[in-house]
């Protein structure tokens, strides 16, 4: 008993050493005095104190305190509330002047709520009064609230982190910090409470091809597990007869009365089961508009279809009906939004969307039919988040990857002439879209006028004209999307010394290499495989020779991961460039990330090598 007394007491007094208490108001000289932080000297900013109690189910309460020490820090006097009715807020600014500590209150004219894309408001809040060496501070509490996580991790450094959660009910929670994180807490378990502290907590690392750093970032999950009158969700099992009981959900799958005349002329002609799929895929494409919603149920999917206008949920539990009705294999998958992070474990709160899967001849294709320009099988980039769970009638499961296999391609071919005396490229190139390059094409220039993209182009790409562009199969989404255009580059040749250096790449070479840090702590996140593939013609120019060639590129990641090959030779009064970069997986694991950052070094030492002809 002395052995567990003693042992009781010396993680209390570990933890109390993490967990100083500080109160609102009580900022000191010292703290405004502070040039910078010891432990990370470089950063702009950092949270003082972050201070949480959540009693679970019923109130939240926060207490922040954030140190600014440069200009570049003053973005973080720009704070947003992931609630839109907040209690018992006050907010205010320190600064020292004259020796003397000056406080400067947030009015509520610089608090305001909006809405975010999800149909969610947050409040916002602007600091006023904000300078170098300033203290902010933030108090407030939010009723009636079912959290999903508390986050133990911020874009700045943490210097002290303390989240208290509360359970005077002794409902059945789980409770876990983020596997896919480095942050751990100190943790202390009391009789209805548990208690979690931190110390020097890390900044997130901002990081190229991460979507959502949010996956990574160190927190607090709560979920709970049972509830009076319900069976507890401890695995996945539980989660689908959860859903399949809930009546937005499992109810709403098995309707089929509301679009059974729209169905019926589909099913007129025997078709292959993948093209029946298809076409009911696209028919309700077609007639149904996304509203913008998310939601992890679909009430009313009968009234949505009728007004042709839906949530992602409603769309595509609607699609799962008909694709049953026409007698497929199809069932609802429940997913989430990268905002959201990773599925990490059974939960019943952490989705927000429904999708569909339906399995021909032993194949399951994902669907969303929420997207006008999303072909079959193609999933909205936000929701290629981890697994998705397919959700089956008789309460069995399966997990599913959302991310693409299928690689998605470009592919140019370009003929071009050199104009000696003006310096100018002219030439003409074909460009075929397939997969996600498609897709995105399709998402940004479907509504803008017909020379848009051309436009961007141009401005990306000075003294470049187009002329003679056309742009085939942008509707037909079973397609891919055909370009093609005559072009013309000023000042394209440059001359010294009487040799002429041109890009081997012309306007396709890669502007920026995103991956010259030294090593890589998350993982990349290429959203889907590719390849790129670029056959350039250049004619020789009369009265000149080859001088020099980019030296050749031959290489290939281990475990097939990703390669590039660059090859360039003379042929009769032609150079011929050729260029295929190939990355063949959507996410890649950071051990990879010397292999990536060489094969796309290589990539831009290409873009910026040059091909040199001299006078014969």
């Amino acid at each position: 008993m002395k052995f567990v007394y003693l042992l009781l007491v010396s993680v209390v007094c570990h933890i109390s050493a993490y967990a100083q208490d500080y109160k609102f108001g009580d900022v000191s000289i010292a703290e405004l005095q502070e040039k910078s932080d010891t432990e990370f000297p470089e950063a702009d900013a950092k949270v003082i104190t972050r201070d949480v109690e959540y009693n679970f189910g019923e109130v939240l309460y926060v207490f922040e305190r954030i140190k600014i020490y440069t200009k570049e820090g003053f973005e973080y006097a720009k704070w947003q509330i992931d609630f839109d009715d907040v209690e018992s807020l006050k907010a205010n600014t320190y600064n020292l002047e004259n020796g003397k500590i000056v406080v400067t209150k947030v009015e509520k004219g610089s608090i305001f709520n909006e809405e975010i894309n999800d149909g969610e408001e947050v409040s916002k809040i602007s600091f006023p009064n904000v300078k170098e060496g300033s203290v902010l501070e933030l108090k407030y509490k939010v009723r009636d609230i079912g959290l999903r996580s508390i986050n133990s991790q911020s874009y700045i450094p943490i210097e002290s982190v303390k989240v208290l959660i509360k359970n005077p009910y002794s409902r059945e929670l789980k409770i876990t910090q983020n596997p896919l994180s480095d942050i751990a807490l100190k943790t202390l378990e009391k009789p209805y409470e548990l208690l979690y502290v931190g110390k020097d907590i890390p900044p997130l690392k901002k990081e190229n091809y991460v979507t959502s750093l949010s996956t990574y970032q160190g927190k607090i999950y709560i979920e709970q597990v049972g509830t009076y009158g319900q069976n507890k969700m401890k695995n996945w099992t539980d989660v689908a007869e959860f859903y399949n009981d809930a009546h937005y959900f499992g109810a709403e799958v098995k309707r089929s009365g509301y679009f059974k005349s729209d169905l019926d002329p589909l099913l007129v002609n025997e078709i292959e089961p993948l093209e029946l799929a298809k076409n009911i895929y696209y028919f309700l494409q077609k007639r149904m508009k996304w509203n913008e919603f998310y939601s992890r149920g679909a009430d009313e999917t009968r009234t949505a279809y009728k007004e042709k206008e839906g949530s992602i949920s409603q769309i595509n539990v609607t699609l799962t009906a008909m694709l049953r009705k026409a007698g497929l294999k199809a069932n609802p998958v429940l997913a989430a939004t990268k905002s959201r992070g990773y599925i990490l474990f059974p939960t019943i709160i952490g989705f927000n969307a429904i999708l569909t899967a339906v399995e021909i001849d032993d194949k399951i294709y994902l669907l969303d039919a929420s997207r006008k320009n999303a072909a079959f099988g193609e999933l909205p980039s936000n929701l290629i988040n981890g697994i998705g769970l397919i959700v089956y009638e008789n309460d069995m499961f399966k997990t599913i990857p959302t991310s693409p296999t299928k690689s998605s391609k470009s592919f140019v071919i370009a003929n071009a002439t050199l104009d000696v005396t003006s310096g100018a490229i002219i030439g003409d190139y074909k460009q075929r879209l397939s997969g996600y390059f498609a897709n995105r094409y399709r998402k940004d220039y479907t509504d803008k006028q017909a020379n848009a993209y051309w436009n961007d182009l141009q401005k990306e790409n000075n003294l470049l004209y187009f002329s003679k562009t056309d742009t085939k199969d942008m509707a037909n989404l079973t397609k891919p999307i055909m370009l093609e255009t005559s072009f013309k580059k000023e000042s394209y040749l440059e001359e010294i010394s009487g040799n002429l250096y041109l890009d081997p790449l012309f306007i396709f070479g890669l502007k920026e290499n995103k991956f010259t840090d030294e090593n890589r702590k998350y993982p990349i996140d290429f959203v889907f495989p590719y390849s790129k593939t670029y056959k350039i013609t250049f004619k020789i120019p009369d009265g000149y020779t080859v001088e020099s060639l980019p030296e050749g590129v031959n290489i290939a990641m281990q475990d097939n991961i990703a390669s590039i090959k660059y090859d360039n030779k003379v042929s009769g009064n032609s150079i011929m460039v050729s260029l295929d970069v190939e990355v063949n997986y959507p996410l890649i694991a950071a051990d990879y990330y010397e292999g990536i950052k060489t094969i796309f070094t290589e990539y831009y030492k290409i873009s910026n090598s040059k091909i040199v002809l001299s006078k014969n």
